[in-house]
């Protein structure tokens, strides 16, 4: 009785270690248009997790999250507009990061990025369809703002969704986009938040000073 051996399509290269064989030279910097190059037709998801990575790991690599936070808007409107493929400025696709940088990166997030991408599988795929990722984009856009905005230590919420969202599309796991979806309502309302205490402060201020000059 022949035996019949079902074919199975052979799994794309994972994420964490196309980033571990980027850094593997000692010496020289590797471009984000590099990075864009390397990670081949699934840019998009890639893109959003490269750039998410730096604003969860702050302080690793100091002042590399205000420079990545221009691509992460830009990535996110043309994904909100329908674009096949992430395009850079050349300009922005020159940006360097010092591999030195880049490994000192990897080795902090590696761990915790392949056991997410273990715990990730195709799942309610309509929700990372073609039609669907403008609605990921709305999230990430909404999301890369919050992350452009200069208030410390808050970058690791709006972050973490962008990571979420990027993976999401990399494993077409729409559970994750659900999740992500979560962290864009959760990171509303720690923003919405902090911007009301603010401003309760401030008219608390200008009311003392009024008092104080009347």
């Amino acid at each position: 009785m022949a035996m019949r051996f079902r074919r199975t399509r052979p799994r794309a290269e994972r994420l964490s270690d196309i980033l571990a064989r980027l850094a593997e030279p000692t010496t020289g910097p590797v471009t984000l248009g590099e990075l864009l190059s390397a990670v081949g037709e699934r840019s998009f998801g890639a893109l959003l997790v490269i750039l998410a990575i730096p604003n969860m790991a702050a302080g690793v690599i100091p002042g590399l999250s205000i420079l990545l936070g221009l691509p992460l808007l830009l990535v996110s409107m043309q994904l909100l507009v329908g674009a096949e493929r992430p395009w850079l400025p050349r300009r922005l696709a020159r940006v360097e990061i010092q591999r030195s940088d880049l490994r000192r990166l990897i080795e902090r997030t590696r761990e915790a990025l392949r056991r997410l991408e273990r715990a990730l599988r195709p799942r309610l795929e309509f929700l990372t369809a073609p039609r669907a990722e403008r609605l990921i984009g709305l999230g990430c856009l909404a999301l890369s703002i919050l992350v452009f905005l200069p208030i410390p230590f808050a970058n690791f919420v709006p972050a973490t969704g962008i990571l979420l969202f990027g993976f999401s599309m990399l494993e077409r796991d729409g559970l994750v986009t659900l999740v992500a979806f979560g962290v864009v309502g959760l990171s509303a309302a720690l923003f919405g938040g902090v911007a009301f205490a603010f401003s309760v402060a401030a008219a608390h201020t200008l009311r003392q000073l009024s008092l104080a000059a009347g």
